[in-house]
């Protein structure tokens, strides 16, 4: 029987749908940029994330409130996704 420890063994399923929403996320947007634009092998349009998402520019102050459902793109300084979480 596999150990279940709440917070840490947890699949969050709110964005994505089925599945873990964070691995998902990152296989999409990882090594990419967010774009206004289509999204191709290098970039990935901003109409493609989840309507509750914000864009996180690395250095940035956010504020602490939780929104389980929603999906925070970290970015570099190049712009380049480099993270993502659900909070």
């Amino acid at each position: 029987m596999p150990l279940v420890v709440p917070g840490i063994n947890n699949n969050n399923n709110a964005a994505s749908g089925s599945g873990n929403g964070k691995e998902e996320w990152m296989n999409k947007l990882v090594g990419k940029k967010i774009s206004d634009s289509a999204s191709d092998s290098t970039n990935f349009a901003r109409r493609d994330l989840p309507k509750e998402h914000r864009v996180v520019q690395e250095g940035s102050m956010l504020t602490q409130d939780f929104k389980q459902d929603r999906l925070n793109v970290h970015v570099g300084k190049d712009g380049t996704v480099r993270d993502v979480d659900f909070k």
